[in-house]
């Protein structure tokens, strides 16, 4: 039977690994494919383990109050779990002999409850009618879940609380002679630990396991029960950190690196250790995926045996009950490999409907020589078979969800190409999800982690003015390609300040004209945000500015439009990467050219928190009588009149639901009534149809719109109208 180390098996949390770069063989072309087996469709458990129950030999699953037996899974009783305020006080599954009796307990860290307890297996009396006996260990406040690792450096697995109000690690006391009870050593942890997310590994190379959480370090003394934890705040990861934070050799360069998701936010991150001559160490984060939200809980297990581990993250479901950005949307687990040579991450699907709340295993169950997944959320329990040594899976059909009407967007059509009503936000996620797929079959489709090089930065001229210091500068936006920009960062901040995405209209000027330095004054708009307070990125349009001589047929993508969709987000990377900006506060800006690519942009990523467009859409029906030809250039959507004869009929996406697609999100329009581009006739149908949507999601009012008596411009009390709103958006 293969499994992974105690460490990793039991808790995802994994000391610094050997790396992919560092790999004998090279990474398989082709990752394994899984097969979905439901467990249990009722199961509200948010955590789950694999362990043999009853002594057969044979891998059992439990989450909760059950244990399913293995091989047919059948659901057998262990115990009933505490239900506070709707969700089961069962936050962490930690299998560990606790009692010394050759049996595996099971650790529970809790929030709701705020305690820690274990549930002793009954030995030989296993049986349907008997409850494994709860022992409380402690009540030391409320904990996102907790993990095993070896705190102490001793051999044995302690219980380590991710505490969002108390740091404090937990030392097991075995029982000495028979009949005697086990107990437990609580040591105290620097309080600054105590946040949403913790890591546990070598971060400095001393052989010994240190602290990690969102606000930097902690090196371990020698004496980790009685010395003092010595905090290094070199780092500061997202707020809502996952559990566990890992610690891993990324890059193969022999140093800890740190890998962590958002788990009520959007995105995947990793973060490079550097070390310089003097010894000093320096940090830098990269983006790995920002297409989806919730990954609460993150794994590191070789899946395909090629030596090297992949990392594994799955969708939380409802963990705040729809409160935050993209919960609602479809559960899914997706697994991520290294390419050494690029610096990038190939993401393969592992699951689709299925998730991972807070604590999921990585475990060959079945045997047969590769690891397979134990998946839980409060919507579900099940087991991901690895299909690497065995018949492969089926592939998932990729054709996306038609539909013939795309201004309206209150139903959703099954995959037999049913109508149903949008009555709920669940029914809205899986129409949004199908609106992407129609966006990219008329933009082609959405680059993956794998496009996602290291930014690599380069100021080429600086220069200071009144109120803020502009810088031309270029970022790697994908490999191969260079993306020329201003980046304009205010004098005398306070603190972090919101970052802004400024878009540019079709201007052979580019971004020069909305930062200033030529054009229509009432364009600046990246120049005015900036002397509010702004931080403001405005990268050239492919085409466009410095950007001119960008060859459109050479390139990787479907249409202009992705190109630019692709460098908006590698720039909304960059934002948040700069000291400057609160990554929490990005918002996006663009008129005409810039206007639509703003929503655009907007669709594909939840990090923009505001978006302000201005005259940059109507309905298809409106633009130019239906003649959608002014659409389809390389620099556009080619496919547009390739594949749906330039017909807004056929066209396989609306503006109706591009509006729709961003809500919650507010959104800033204006739509003069004389604009020659975009008939307001066809803004106020397409605004129409979006609001629905909004107030479905309880956003009523974040759509608002202003009609000014103007031509194809964004005029001056518009203009800051439109910067005041985005203060308050981002405040």
């Amino acid at each position: 039977m293969r499994v992974l180390s105690q460490t990793a098996l039991f808790l995802g949390l994994l000391a610094v690994m050997r790396s992919p770069a560092a790999a004998d063989e090279p990474k398989r072309i082709e990752p394994p494919r899984f097969l979905q087996h439901t467990i249990d469709a009722d199961a509200v458990n948010p955590a789950c383990a694999a362990m043999d129950v009853d002594a057969d030999g044979q891998l059992d699953i439990v989450a909760g109050g059950f244990w399913y037996q293995a091989p047919t899974w059948k659901r057998r009783f262990l115990r009933d779990v505490e239900q506070i305020r709707g969700r089961n006080d069962d936050y962490s599954c930690l299998p560990l002999d606790v009692n010394g009796d050759g049996r595996l307990d099971l650790i529970s860290v809790n929030y709701r409850s705020q305690s820690l307890y274990w549930v002793e297996h009954p030995g030989e009396k296993l049986a349907d009618d008997v409850a494994w006996k709860k022992h409380v260990i402690d009540t030391p406040g409320p904990a996102e879940t907790g993990r095993l690792v070896d705190v102490d450096g001793d051999g044995r697995l302690d219980v380590l609380p991710n505490g969002v109000k108390y740091s404090a690690w937990y030392e097991l006391q075995p029982p000495q002679k028979k009949g005697e009870e086990a107990s437990w050593i609580a040591h105290p942890l620097p309080p600054e630990a105590a946040a949403h997310g913790l890591g546990f590994g070598d971060i400095d190379g001393d052989g010994r396991g240190d602290l990690v959480s969102p606000v930097g370090w902690f090196a371990a003394p020698e004496d980790r029960r009685t010395g003092r934890w010595t905090q290094h705040a070199e780092f500061q990861l997202h707020r809502d950190a996952s559990v566990p934070i890992l610690v891993h050799d990324v890059d193969g360069d022999g140093d800890a690196d740190l890998i962590w998701g958002r788990g009520h936010g959007c995105g995947l991150y990793w973060l490079e250790q550097a070390k310089a001559d003097d010894g000093s160490r320096s940090w830098t984060q990269h983006a790995i995926d920002t297409s989806w939200s919730q990954a609460h809980t993150l794994l590191l297990a070789d899946l395909d045996n090629d030596g090297a581990p992949e990392l594994i993250a799955g969708k939380r479901f409802m963990g705040h009950e729809g409160n935050n950005l993209g919960e609602y949307d479809p559960l899914a687990i997706y697994g991520y490999q290294l390419s050494a040579e690029s610096r990038t991450w190939r993401r393969f699907t592992i699951a689709k409907g299925a998730g991972f709340d807070l604590d999921a295993k990585a475990v060959d169950i079945d045997q047969d020589g590769d690891l397979d997944l134990v998946a839980s959320t409060r919507g579900g329990l099940w087991l991901l078979e690895n299909q690497l040594t065995g018949q492969k899976a089926p592939t998932a059909p990729a054709a996306p969800i038609a539909y013939k009407d795309h201004r309206r967007v209150m139903y959703v059509n099954t995959p037999e190409g049913k109508e149903t009503p949008v009555e709920t936000p669940f029914d809205w996620a899986r129409r949004r999800e199908h609106i992407q797929q129609g966006m990219q079959l008329a933009m082609g489709d959405l680059p993956g982690p794998e496009r996602r090089t290291p930014l690599d930065v380069e100021y080429l001229e600086s220069v200071e003015t009144e109120k803020y210091i502009r810088h031309k500068i270029t970022y790697a936006s994908e490999p191969g390609d260079r993306t020329p920009a201003y980046l304009l960062v205010p004098k005398n901040l306070q603190g972090k300040v919101p970052g802004i995405l400024c878009l540019h209209p079709t201007s052979h000027l580019g971004k020069a004209q909305i930062v200033g330095l030529d054009g229509l004054p009432s364009r600046f708009y990246a120049h005015e945000l900036a002397e509010l307070g702004f931080v403001c990125l405005a990268p050239d349009y492919p085409s466009f500015g410095d950007y001119k001589d960008y060859d459109f047929e050479a390139d990787a993508h479907e249409s202009g439009t992705m190109k630019a969709i692709w460098t908006n987000i590698r720039g909304l990377d960059l934002l948040e990467t700069l000291p400057q900006v609160d990554g929490e506060r990005l918002g996006c800006i663009g008129h005409s050219l810039g206007g639509h690519n703003a929503l655009y942009t907007s669709v594909f990523d939840l990090r923009i928190k505001a978006v302000a467009t201005s005259c940059g859409f109507n309905a298809f029906h409106y633009y130019k009588g239906g003649d959608l030809k002014g659409w389809t250039s390389t620099r556009y959507m080619p496919r547009i009149l390739d594949q749906w004869h330039a017909s807004p009929d056929e066209v396989p996406f609306d503006f109706h639901e591009v509006l729709a697609a961003i809500a919650p999100r507010p959104i800033f329009v204006n739509a003069p009534l004389h604009d020659s581009n975009f008939d307001v006739v066809g803004v106020r149908e397409a605004i129409g149809e979006a609001e629905k949507v909004y107030d479905l999601l309880q956003a009523k009012g974040a759509l608002e719109v202003v009609y000014p008596d103007a031509q194809h411009d964004f005029p001056e009390p518009i203009r800051q109208q439109t910067y005041a709103w985005l203060k308050k958006q981002l405040k």
